[in-house]
């Protein structure tokens, strides 16, 4: 398995608008708009594959204050359990590291926050609704390489 950046333009890009509609707005009645296709344009979206095969992704998001969200993380159901949320994140932290991103945040899910807890994120804000189920902020402190492989030794 590699995590690679997706470009908007490629078949990539199709398999991950799949699997985010097939995981995350499918069971919500909703579907990927045009508005939040246009929103991905701007965003650096980053899919775990399995040669051509998409397993999970994610999306970083830059925000005007320069403090850097992910959104729309979604894992193959098939895939869930087999460590690709964590390799994602880790890839995550590749890419801010080297934009000289120190924090990063997101809106979590509430039966995702015990998936980011174990990863080492905080729970930073009350809970809130959006798109009328419950979710969090969390936040974590970007690992220095290091930190990465200690944490991974930990896990094994």
């Amino acid at each position: 398995m590699d995590c690679r950046q997706i470009m908007t333009d490629t078949a990539a890009y199709a398999a991950m608008l799949d699997l985010r509609e097939r995981i995350l707005r499918k069971p919500l009645g909703l579907v990927v708009t045009d508005a939040e296709k246009q929103m991905d344009a701007d965003d650096y979206l980053l899919g775990a594959f399995d040669g051509d095969t998409i397993l999970g992704c994610l999306i970083l998001q830059k925000k005007d204050d320069g403090s850097v969200k992910m959104r729309q993380v979604a894992v193959c159901e098939t895939a869930q359990g087999r460590g690709i949320g964590r390799t994602l994140l880790q890839a995550a932290y590749g890419v801010l590291r080297g934009w000289g991103v120190t924090k990063l945040y997101c809106h979590a899910r509430s039966t995702a926050v015990d998936f980011y807890r174990q990863n080492g994120w905080v729970v930073t804000g009350d809970a809130f609704l959006e798109q009328n189920i419950p979710h969090c902020r969390m936040d974590i402190a970007v690992p220095a390489e290091k930190d990465n492989a200690a944490s991974a030794e930990k896990r094994a």
